[in-house]
């Protein structure tokens, strides 16, 4: 029985979130299915690039969210 592969198991396939039984199906179906392997492609170079954007709060919010958060806590007696 052949499997069907969609756009959304890539996606999980990259983010270590699919099914182990169906891997190597899909490894199987990347090499074969052109329009799916340049998903595939273009989802690690976005992944890439998302994973080296930095981001650095201001010293200002991140004195803001502390004392919201002091202020919104709940007290333990």
């Amino acid at each position: 029985m052949q499997q069907i592969f969609t756009q959304d198991d890539v996606l999980l396939y990259i983010y270590n979130e699919l099914e182990p039984e169906r891997i190597q199906g899909l490894l199987r179906a990347l090499e074969t299915n052109q329009e799916l392997a340049s998903f595939y492609n273009e989802s690690m170079k976005t992944v890439d690039a998302l994973n080296q954007i930095k981001m650095d709060p201001t010293p200002s919010v991140v004195t803001i969210l502390t004392e919201e958060s002091r202020s919104s806590s709940l007290e333990i007696h």
